[in-house]
């Protein structure tokens, strides 16, 4: 009993930031780690399905097809070296954030050693790098996707071809045919994308071996890089917490195993986004401009980032002639760089025609779930219409709030982490490894409530999602009970924590307001006078809001009335067409 009992009490004094020496912390926790993420590369060794002729052998976990009851064990052991590896990492976030001086208080932020003269920066990096190169080392892939990218450069590379448009179906006899899905679909991300690619396919050759080793060492070599710049950006935003956010970004689980062991391309993606910030704190706005457009050039969702930065650019210069300067060099640093990147590729609207299909299909969403709660009631390309257009509508609502809203650094990483949560949760298909751009700028913020979720996110998404997905028990799970299980904690915390935040002070701003009217702002002990108008405006949305819920279920539940609202929702959408 005594060594279980010794843990504890370190562990708490860990927990509760009593601990002296926070590097023998980090060190000790990226040890038990490293150790953790070597028996997740050996664990899939032992999964009947893997295809292990080749080297490096890779495997990409079976849809089924074998005997539970044989592997109890195995599943016991993923199960317990996710928790491990979580409870390390968060005893770790813990031990960076409550830095302690020599007498024992905790350091602020602000008296911490410059990042670059303090030695634990080079042991969270140091570690950081190893974890990376058992990734690189692992055969467990839980995507396919790299094939996907190895095909695409092979098209743009070795035949010649226009991966947007040209989708693998037409190179039947390329040894990368059979490997991982999508061979009927093009390309679905920017010009950037399809050169890197075709660069590395055609260092590679045709060696399946080769091939997995140069486009994953690519994305590791980048995902490290982006450790460095989290780093670099938040020493420079919020001097002292640039450890927490390397670790947050650099040590997280999540990211590890499914995103840098499986060389997802939100890491080059990340990568653009991240040098466009760093240029803006260092005062080179143009540049940022230039990298965040090449950023939409390897995937389209960091457009709506690139808006807001431009409108902050613009918003900083004092006089109206340096505005329409910075309006035109923005302009130039973005729009010029798309014509050129695109221009060897451009086959007119077939161009964007694999993203638009791709765009409409499902898998376990949140959007998915929505539209097919609405199908109980709706027709089904009706509720898709509602549940589609919605979300965009809140997207852009979020966005242009923060292009006519952002004023500074802290406003433009609010601003890109919401947008690049919204974003892939507005789509009909998504998977987890969409929000790495998300966590990469959260890292830069981590104080704020989406942090938390964030993390709480990183877990289930990894635990749930990805390991006991994969599990025959959990096959015949319904569609909803993934989402809300993957999803719902997440969403659950940080609504508890942004209500606790925001309610007493919105009740007391909405009451003030409702008995005063026009006179909101007078003392609290006058009379109650007439509405004004705002009030009245909005008294009346909310009674025909509160209206509109009784006759949508009347309708849903008429099947006359159902037909007819169909016949005017097919109208109208052809009246767009038009």
């Amino acid at each position: 009993m005594k060594y279980p009992k010794l843990l504890l009490q370190k562990l708490n004094e860990i927990w509760s930031g009593k601990h002296r020496s926070p590097v023998a912390v980090i060190v000790t926790a990226g040890g038990v780690s490293l150790l953790s993420y070597m028996v997740f590369a050996i664990l899939p060794l032992f999964i009947p399905g893997g295809d292990f002729s080749h080297f490096p052998p890779y495997m990409a976990l079976p849809d089924g097809g074998f005997d539970l009851e044989n592997y109890y064990l195995l599943y016991l052991l993923i199960g317990i070296n996710a928790l491990l590896l979580f409870g390390m990492y968060f005893l770790s976030l813990k031990a960076v954030a409550t830095l302690r001086d020599d007498a024992g208080a905790v350091l602020q932020p602000e008296h911490r050693r410059p990042w670059r003269n303090d030695r634990m920066t080079y042991y969270i990096f140091g570690i950081t790098a190893v974890f990376h190169l058992v990734m690189l080392a692992t055969p467990f892939l839980l995507s396919t996707d790299i094939f996907d990218y190895i095909r695409h450069g092979r098209i743009f590379a070795l035949y010649g071809e226009n991966p947007l448009i040209v989708p693998a179906t037409y190179f039947p006899h390329d040894p990368f045919f059979p490997m991982g899905g999508w061979v009927n679909t093009g390309s679905v991300y920017g010009p950037l994308h399809v050169y890197a690619t075709g660069a590395l396919a055609w260092l590679s050759g045709n060696g399946i071996g080769t091939n997995i080793l140069v486009f994953k060492s690519f994305f590791i070599i980048l995902n490290l890089a982006n450790v460095a710049l989290i780093g670099m950006i938040a020493a420079r935003l919020r001097p002292g917490l640039e450890k927490k956010a390397m670790l947050f970004y650099g040590w997280n689980p999540f990211i590890l195993t499914l995103v840098v062991a499986n060389a997802h391309n939100d890491i080059f993606m990340l990568t653009f986004v991240l040098l466009g910030i760093l240029c803006y704190v260092e005062n080179r706005l143009l540049s940022g401009a230039f990298f965040i457009m090449l950023a939409t050039l390897v995937k389209f969702i960091a457009l709506p980032i690139l808006l807001v930065y431009i409108a902050l650019v613009i918003r900083r210069q004092k006089s109206f002639g340096r505005r329409v300067f910075m309006g035109i060099g923005t302009a130039a640093a973005t729009v010029l760089p798309a014509v050129v990147s695109y221009a060897p590729l451009w086959e007119g609207r077939d161009t964007f025609n694999y993203l638009i299909t791709v765009g409409q299909k499902t898998n376990f969403t949140v959007a998915g779930m929505l539209r097919d709660v609405a199908a109980g009631h709706l027709q089904l390309s009706l509720s898709n219409t509602i549940v589609q257009l919605s979300l965009v509508a809140l997207l852009v609502g979020f966005t242009f709030w923060h292009v006519f809203g952002v004023k500074d650094a802290d406003g433009l990483l609010s601003a890109a982490a919401g947008i690049a949560f919204l974003a892939p949760l507005a789509l009909f298909w998504f998977q987890p490894w969409y929000l790495t751009l998300a966590l990469g700028l959260l890292a830069l913020r981590p104080w704020r409530l989406m942090y938390r979720a964030a993390l709480l996110f990183s877990f289930t998404v990894m635990f749930f999602d990805s390991f006991w997905w994969h599990a025959p028990m959990s096959m015949n799970v319904e569609e909803p009970l993934r989402v809300l299980v993957v999803f719902g904690p997440p969403i659950a915390l940080l609504a508890v924590l942004k209500g606790r935040e925001a309610l007493p002070a919105l009740y007391r701003r909405l009451m003030a307001w409702s008995h005063q009217g026009l006179g909101a702002r007078q003392a609290a002990g006058q009379a109650v006078c007439d509405p004004g108008v705002r009030r009245l405006v909005f008294e009346l949305g909310t009674l025909l809001a509160a209206a509109l819920v009784p006759m949508a279920l009347i309708v849903s539940n008429s099947p006359h009335l159902k037909d007819f609202v169909s016949l005017i929702a097919m109208k109208l959408k052809l009246l767009t067409r038009l």
